[in-house]
């Protein structure tokens, strides 16, 4: 699922300063998750894996949580759950991520037992030429190559974007090239409800 926001420039202007406060504070410390081998994030900084962004006291991140982020997943689960979604408790899980010139992030997927999907909210992007920052999805059904569908799709995102997806399919940024960063806030939804049961 994606969705293009109107009327964030202010709040990805608020997002941006604090996630690049907070790699000019932690980069070249062991709260960078970036620097952790089984971290995905090749260069750049990533907020640490003891961190929950949704659960910091950040008026900002507040904001982009209730006003954005949450109705898109509660959406999100309905479409993809239908009438078994009202007995989804979702947790959100998330971390912001910077990528600089020449950073990437290696081929990866986000399944745990409780995952129900992954997303990423774009907060900074700068002048690019594709592919470079782009977002690639490889197709989940190898088979389907044989029949003339492409093995990946490549999303172009825009600042103020937001991709909800499955969890298990695996994804890669292309490197930076520009001079500028760019900035996310990414996230897994969770459940943390036992109620949820499927009949068949």
């Amino acid at each position: 699922m994606s969705r293009q926001f109107k009327n964030t420039g202010t709040l990805n202007d608020r997002l941006s300063t604090w996630i690049r406060d907070m790699a000019d504070k932690y980069s070249n410390s062991p709260e960078n998750a970036a620097l952790e081998p089984e971290i995905a994030t090749r260069g750049g900084y990533q907020t640490s894996k003891k961190i929950n962004v949704f659960q910091l006291d950040q008026p900002s991140i507040r904001e982009l949580r209730d006003k954005y982020i949450l109705p898109s997943i509660h959406h999100y689960l309905r479409t993809v759950f239908s009438e078994h979604a009202k007995n989804i408790d979702p947790h959100i899980v998330g971390w912001s991520n910077v990528l600089g010139p020449g950073d990437w992030q290696g081929p990866h997927m986000h399944p745990t037992e409780s995952a129900l999907a992954s997303g990423v909210y774009y907060v900074h992007l700068p002048d690019y030429t594709p592919p470079e920052g782009c977002i690639e999805f490889l197709n989940p059904h190898p088979i389907s190559q044989h029949h003339g569908f492409s093995p990946s799709r490549r999303i172009e995102p825009k600042e103020g974007q937001l991709l909800i997806f499955p969890p298990f399919y695996t994804h890669y940024v292309h490197p930076l090239k520009s001079g500028e960063n760019r900035a996310i806030i990414a996230f897994d939804v969770l459940a943390r409800s036992n109620r949820l049961r499927f009949q068949f």
